[in-house]
């Protein structure tokens, strides 16, 4: 097995947990910005919600305009779903950045993730981010905990116009870190987007897997196989340095 030279690691559920369910970010955005006083508003605008989060997603990046701007589209049409017809514009913008606060406080590091890459950079390895998401979700979670110094590189998947596991995420951050494929890996908990995705971009994928009961099934549907399984992020440090 060839050392690597540059270690990266996905963010959300791998360097990072989240307090509460996403979901739930969502539900208090409503509450806050919009009120609870109308149920049947509220029942139309989550269908709504469901529907357009997930075409925005396969499609964000055909759009001219910015992620982030797309969201706020998105909360808007919501918003329309509901029979709202006045101030939508301004009811959206006040949605996202609710919801750009309350996403940016509601993640903790994983206990042993500074540790972890503190001792990788210490050793000389070049460590980074890849992560799927808009810059400002992204980076306001990162900003957050603190992670910004403590990693070489962050690659966001907005930037390369593509979200893992298409290769020119991965191909973004390894240019960034100065590295050919093989000679890095990607940590993640996600077997498509983190694992296969690496893979598929000439990279080592591990598979992070902390409550040791995913591997059996997480990758029936996939040709890939992970590199390594780790339970806990610290498992890294022996992988490269066995005793």
């Amino acid at each position: 097995m060839q050392t690597p030279r540059a270690i990266f690691f996905d963010l959300d559920e791998t360097l990072i947990a989240n307090k509460m369910p996403v979901p739930t970010l969502f539900q208090t955005v409503y509450s806050d910005i919009i009120g609870d006083h109308d149920d049947t508003a509220r029942k139309a605008f989550f269908l709504a919600l469901r529907e357009n989060a997930s075409t925005l997603w396969s499609t964000m990046f055909d759009a001219a305009h910015s992620p982030e701007r797309q969201f706020v589209d998105c909360f808007a049409a919501c918003l329309v779903a509901t029979g709202q017809s006045r101030n939508t514009g301004q009811l959206a913008q006040a949605m996202f950045e609710r919801f750009l606060d309350l996403s940016s406080n509601n993640v903790t590091l994983h206990h042993d993730a500074l540790d972890t890459l503190r001792r990788l950079r210490k050793q000389g390895f070049i460590t980074g981010i890849i992560t799927n998401g808009m810059e400002r979700v992204q980076r306001g979670k990162i900003l957050q905990v603190g992670l910004e110094s403590e990693v070489d590189h962050v690659t966001i998947s907005a930037e390369a116009r593509s979200h893992k596991p298409f290769a020119p995420v991965f191909e973004l951050a390894l240019s960034r870190a100065g590295v050919v494929p093989h000679e890095a890996w990607q940590i993640g908990d996600h077997a498509l987007n983190d694992v296969a995705g690496a893979i598929r971009a000439g990279m080592r994928g591990v598979f992070y897997d902390p409550a040791q009961n995913r591997l059996a099934t997480a990758f029936d549907d996939i040709p890939e196989s992970p590199h390594h399984t780790i339970s806990a992020l610290a498992d890294v440090i022996s992988l490269i340095s066995p005793s």
